[in-house]
């Protein structure tokens, strides 16, 4: 029987100061990784939300959080960051590796800061999902600018899929 709603996650994010990846790995009990689905060099547009000047250069990252074991899809997430505001290694490990965003910018030892952005609200998945990945019901979404000690370096979409619920159902009976 679940018993955890949207709202329980809800609470759960916006009361700690951890990462997304951190809270999925303590929920799940497992390694989480970024299947990253496509990455991409970008312009600035004129209206971004880190405010970088219009044809300037940044990334587009679409990625699925999935447990390392398991392969379960925890999440999709829609990133637009800007690589000059990143330490090199931090910009090669998001280009080279698994490793979700949140595991690198903690990596680095930046202080976090997020700052909530109008709601995507819970429309079907974007069609990127659909590239190679199972349907997942989505039960909650939320976007937001991250700030790197009070800088803002990435902007960030994320949909949350129903496994997420059952995760934290899971860990509150243990």
């Amino acid at each position: 029987m679940r018993s955890s709603q949207p709202g329980a996650l809800q609470r759960t994010l916006q009361d700690s100061p951890d990462t997304v990846t951190q809270i999925l790995e303590l929920l799940t009990g497992e390694a989480i990784v970024a299947h990253v689905v496509r990455q991409e060099a970008i312009t600035a547009g004129a209206d971004n939300a880190l405010g970088v000047p219009r044809g300037q250069p940044m990334t587009h990252r679409i990625a699925v959080l999935k447990g390392s074991t398991s392969q379960e899809p925890y999440l999709y997430a829609e990133s637009t960051f800007v690589p000059q505001r990143l330490p090199e290694t931090a910009g090669v490990q998001l280009a080279r590796t698994n490793d979700p965003i949140g595991r690198i910018v903690v990596a680095h030892g930046f202080r976090l800061t997020r700052v909530a952005l109008p709601r995507p609200g819970l429309p079907a998945l974007p069609p990127a999902i659909t590239a190679g990945e199972p349907a997942a019901e989505v039960t909650w979404a939320r976007a937001y600018v991250l700030l790197l000690d009070d800088l803002p370096v990435f902007a960030i979409s994320e949909w949350f899929f129903r496994s997420v619920l059952d995760a934290l159902d899971r860990s509150r009976r243990v």
